[in-house]
Formats: structure tokens, C-alpha cells, sequence
């Protein structure tokens, strides 16, 4: 199955350890909304999902398809806008291909 908006959002506030009644508080409103939207119960506004976003410590493409992991910190988010920046996607395909090369001689050295 699929996860919702509501399911990712549900993830993320709990990898946060935040309760329903501490993120309601931070966005002004009731514990009440917040059920209704982990439960998809309510549409919820793109503004709103903007600043879920924002608290949750992720992106609106996460909670919208699922587009991204949940939780970035800052610089997993710096680097999603730099990548986002080249335009040409030769550089892309290129920045691309030495994250992995990072990535493996980093798994390779913990081993």
C-alpha cells in the first residue's frame, strides 16, 4: 500500500518525537486538525502543507508524493537546492554519479 499525506506526515512528527498535541501548538491550532490530517480526513492547503514541511523538517514533495526521505537535516536540504540549480543536466547526471562514488568509499571504509 501507498503511503498517504497523512501516513507521511504521521512518520515524520514521530521521527521528531513530537505528540499530535506539541505539533498542533507550534501550528497554532488543535490537536483535533492534526488527526484529521494524519487520518486524511481534511484536504489540506498548500500553504499548510508548506509550513508542515517546514516544522517536520522535510519537503512538500515528501508529504505531497513521497518524493524525498523524511527528517533532512540542513545539509541534505543545501544539497537538494544545488542540485536543483543545475540547470543542465549533464551537471546533474555528473554531481549525481560523485555523490555515489561518496557514498560507496564511505560504506566501503565502515566496513
Amino acid at each position: 500500500m501507498e503511503k498517504t499525506i497523512g501516513m507521511r506526515i504521521r512518520e515524520c512528527r514521530l521521527a521528531l518525537g513530537m505528540t499530535q498535541e506539541e505539533m498542533a501548538e507550534k501550528l497554532c491550532c488543535n490537536k483535533s486538525l492534526i488527526s484529521q490530517y494524519e487520518n486524511d480526513k481534511v484536504d489540506i492547503k498548500g500553504s499548510v502543507i508548506v509550513e508542515l514541511a517546514e516544522l517536520l523538517g522535510t519537503t512538500a514533495g515528501y508529504l505531497l508524493d513521497g518524493e524525498v526521505g523524511c527528517c533532512m537535516d540542513e545539509d541534505e536540504k543545501r544539497m537538494l537546492e544545488l542540485m536543483a540549480m543545475l540547470k543542465d543536466s549533464r551537471l546533474g547526471k555528473v554531481a549525481l554519479e560523485q555523490v555515489k562514488v561518496l557514498t560507496y568509499v564511505c560504506i566501503k571504509d565502515n566496513k
